[in-house]
């Protein structure tokens, strides 16, 4: 039999002395559960308790490990005696020796023993406290991820630039969680016919995404204001995040600067997914392909710079890898080649016509399966 260790310690104390469990095991019907198989199960009726004589076992709600019995501990028994669906599931940590009560016996042993009673109704009123307070937990933390994903989408452009000779279109999607998704336009203010255009994705998800994220922006907002090529804007956030210790940030980000002047687009990436170039005139997709680290990695970061030239007709789509990492039930990933498929499918009439069909791609290939990643995707056209 193993031992329950600091960070697997009951949050109940057993309910039975050694002295009880020794006669429990001589008068009850015993059962022996292999390690691994479930004693009780989520969502069954519930139609007997149990009291684990040896062996230990882990307590699960919605697969969320909430307790862990040993030797002396009653389980079961709200579902015995309210006869609605069990709670949680208990699976057996190694081999576990227990008594089971059906409901009968369970009448008979409470009528001899009303001591017995009083215990099993002060184990059942402290599981519902506890309940109660998993439950307020539970509600904070979703009102907490509500007000983050508010303040993610309050940070996110209002709308797209209106520019002579171009046009844009943008579309983000949430997943479950608040993510770290971002992106953003800033008409420079010196030139107005230079537009940053930026797009990225912070590690991890939650709130603390959303968080880093709402800095990064600010930070590339900040950069981009003073006229900072992208390779520039992209070492000075680096270097704003490794000088800040209490942040544990990695950022992948593509930086672009449109020239509406001449349809010049000079880029930088930061381990980001490579932009795909749609050429019109051929129908070819071309992966904008940049090198560079992801921000937060390295103490150095140095961008390759590169820049094209848009012809007129042609599509810039720069997304986050929510879109080409979208499963379908099979488990398979759409991938760069499905992306460039949609993209490359037919010619587009505009930016938002192009939006559309991927997202309805990324649907379809989904097929129902959940979200599983934030996923934005911006569309730059330059008009014919």
């Amino acid at each position: 039999m193993t031992t329950a260790t600091a960070a697997s310690a009951p949050l109940l104390p057993p309910l039975l002395s050694p002295a009880e469990l020794a006669r429990w095991a001589t008068e009850g019907e015993r059962v022996t559960v292999p390690s691994g198989e479930a004693v009780i199960r989520e969502g069954e009726t519930g139609d007997a308790m149990f009291i684990l004589l040896e062996g230990e076992l882990a307590v699960t709600i919605r697969g969320k490990r909430i307790d862990y019995l040993t030797p002396g501990a009653v389980l079961g028994e709200m579902a015995l005696v309210d006869a609605r669906q069990r709670s949680a599931t208990a699976v057996a940590v190694g081999d576990a020796q227990l008594v089971r009560l059906d409901r009968d016996r369970f009448l008979d042993v409470i009528r001899a023993k009303p001591d017995f009673a009083v215990q099993i109704m002060n184990v059942m009123s402290v599981r519902t406290r506890r309940l109660m307070e998993e439950e307020i937990k539970r509600q904070r933390m979703e009102e907490e991820l509500i007000i983050g994903r508010r303040m993610q989408l309050s940070l996110l452009p209002r709308g797209c630039p209106q520019v002579p000779g171009f046009a844009f279109a943008a579309g983000y999607r949430a997943a479950n969680e608040v993510g770290g998704d971002l992106y953003d336009f800033i008409v420079q203010p010196d030139n107005r016919a230079k537009i940053h255009i930026v797009i990225g994705d912070v590690t991890g998800k939650g709130v603390p995404a959303a968080l880093y994220m709402a800095v990064s922006r600010t930070l590339m907002h900040t950069y981009a204001l003073d006229g900072s090529s992208p390779a520039e804007a992209l070492r000075r956030v680096n270097d704003f995040i490794l000088h800040d210790a209490a942040s544990p940030l990695l950022l992948s980000a593509f930086y672009g600067v449109l020239d509406a002047d001449n349809g010049r687009l000079t880029y930088a990436s930061a381990g980001h997914n490579p932009p795909l170039w749609l050429h019109t005139a051929t129908g070819e997709v071309e992966p904008l392909e940049a090198r560079g680290l992801l921000l937060g990695a390295f103490r150095e970061f140095v961008g390759d710079e590169r820049a094209i030239v848009l012809a007129p007709g042609d599509f810039v789509v720069f997304f986050t890898d929510g879109i080409t990492e979208a499963r379908n039930p099979a488990g398979a990933f759409l991938d760069d080649e499905g992306l460039e498929a949609i993209v490359r499918s037919q010619p587009w009439a505009n930016a938002e016509a192009l939006l559309t069909a991927i997202v309805a791609g990324v649907d379809a290939f989904a097929d129902g399966t959940p979200q599983a990643d934030d996923f934005t995707v911006v569309i730059l056209q330059r008009l014919p």
